[in-house]
């Protein structure tokens, strides 16, 4: 039976399946996302089928991610970023947050819209400023969840990060944990959080934290009704290259 070069030359792979991933909106385009990850994927050598490999998804998933056709869970790009030493910074669009809702109103109703304008540049030259405004932070939104990045500029090495569930969202399915590079490190601020590392499963609530290696298959879920929000620290996760 002939092998498919495809598979090998990041072209696109027919069939198989679509390792839970949700399927592109309806005039929606994951093109520049995609682009990003199979220039990576080629700059470094990688096959489809190694890719595919090491984040424990199929080729053709793959191939469809790299196409724009489907774009994976916020887990498993967090993973596919990680092992080809990508930025995430490149795959965040700046976002704004929208005025705070006032105190009675429950969290469920937080909604982040993307920034028409750029944010203001640094105030000294060739230099970044050691604060990042909530205005403008760059955010990955995929699905019920946001991770926002809580640096100014880019950590070649480390993340920090303010991250959201809603209700029903998920870092990954249940049969597709991840793992990648680093330690994590996660603090509950609002809301609560479910947390699978390896078999053992964590409620996580307001002021709870928790520390673990990141090779370790892990998963982050709410189940529950209420939004979460936590931040989350990832040391060593290798080198991030700003593409």
């Amino acid at each position: 039976m002939s092998r498919d070069p495809a598979l090998d030359k990041g072209g696109p792979a027919d069939g198989g399946p679509d390792d839970g991933a949700p399927p592109a909106p309806a005039g929606a385009s994951h093109a520049p996302i995609g682009q990003q990850l199979r220039r990576a994927r080629m700059a470094a050598g990688i096959s489809l089928r190694e890719m595919a490999r090491r984040v424990d998804v199929s080729a053709s998933f793959i191939s469809q991610v790299e196409l724009g056709r489907t774009m994976p869970s916020v887990g498993t790009l967090y993973s596919i970023a990680s092992e080809l030493g990508v930025s995430l910074d490149g795959l965040m669009p700046t976002a704004q947050a929208q005025p705070s809702a006032p105190a009675s109103e429950p969290p469920a109703t937080i909604v982040l819209r993307e920034l028409r304008t750029p944010p203001r540049p640094f105030s000294r030259a060739g230099a970044e400023a050691p604060v990042q405004r909530a205005s403008n932070r760059h955010e990955l939104k995929i699905g019920g969840a946001v991770w926002g990045r809580l640096t100014a500029g880019h950590d070649p090495a480390n993340d920090f990060l303010h991250v959201i569930y809603q209700p029903g969202a998920e870092s990954c399915p249940e049969d597709q944990m991840i793992h990648h590079r680093g330690f994590e490190y996660g603090y509950i601020v609002t809301g609560r959080l479910e947390v699978q590392v390896g078999f053992d499963v964590y409620e996580l609530g307001p002021g709870d934290s928790i520390s673990f290696d990141s090779m370790t298959p892990h998963r982050l879920s709410n189940p529950y009704v209420e939004v979460s929000q936590s931040i989350w620290v990832v040391v060593g996760r290798g080198g991030t290259p700003v593409l």
